[in-house]
């Protein structure tokens, strides 16, 4: 029997939303504690939910006993500090895992397409329930940097770029779609991530924000395009014979 998946994902792997309307405290993500946790480059987390209500960012099969990326426990000092997050989190109605915030500071295109990878989202997740996909939420307004979606990681026809201004919003099927930020700026970004169960609580959410298959992906030029792609590769061809094994071919926990 098969996951439950969700078919407006079908066609591309991913969802746009209608932007968060809502006025957001930089104090519900700015005062919250961190943990130095890395994935895509030079990152922190704080998570809001995790395995057992702890302030930590392993996967919830690391666990005793391990579970699936479901049924995350909220954290009460961090959503006492975020409860306008949390609430977002919890708006649609699924089955919530893993609720974070990502801190990235800036990086350049090639280190988004070197860090650029698939999540470990179905670990443990019986057949038959629905397929965990994650949603991304900017919390910073950073029109400039861009979500980096590629059905193949090898392939750079396959990619789709998203703005990143305030309130933007995607639902991600990420172990499929291969992804990263390329995040341009001088202070750090900032992004709610949530992992969601697929199922009719979160389709009546997508459709109540009127998620769109597909988006237009926003230009860069071609030549530093050409330029970061070699870089990229090169370092990671550089990597996998350093570890003797692509990590990459490894889903991340992040």
């Amino acid at each position: 029997m098969a996951h439950y998946r969700m078919p407006m994902l079908d066609e591309t792997g991913y969802v746009v939303l209608d932007s968060f309307g809502g006025t957001m405290d930089p104090a519900e993500w700015l005062d919250l504690e961190y943990v130095d946790w890395k994935s895509s480059g030079d990152t922190r987390f704080a998570p809001l939910a995790s395995a057992q209500g702890n302030i930590e960012c392993n996967g919830f099969w690391h666990v005793d006993p391990p579970k699936a990326d479901k049924d995350g426990v909220w954290i009460a000092s961090q959503v006492d500090k975020a409860p306008t997050l949390a609430w977002r989190a919890q708006q649609p109605g699924a089955n919530v895992g893993r609720c974070r915030v990502i801190e990235l500071q800036p990086n350049s295109y090639a280190d988004a397409l070197y860090n650029s990878h698939l999540d470990d989202n179905n670990r443990l997740n019986p057949d038959g329930e629905g397929w965990v996909v994650r949603s991304f939420m900017q919390l910073t307004d950073n029109p400039d940097s861009l979500m980096v979606l590629r059905e193949d990681i090898n392939d750079p026809s396959t990619e789709t770029r998203l703005r990143l201004p305030a309130g933007a919003q995607l639902v991600v099927d990420s172990e499929r779609m291969w992804h990263s930020v390329w995040h341009v700026g001088t202070e750090p970004r900032y992004c709610l991530i949530n992992s969601f169960e697929s199922g009719p609580a979160l389709e009546k959410w997508l459709d109540a924000t009127h998620a769109v298959t597909g988006a237009e992906s926003a230009p860069i030029d071609g030549a530093m395009a050409t330029d970061a792609e070699v870089e990229a590769q090169r370092r990671r061809a550089a990597r996998t014979e350093h570890y003797g094994y692509d990590p990459s071919s490894v889903r991340s926990e992040a």
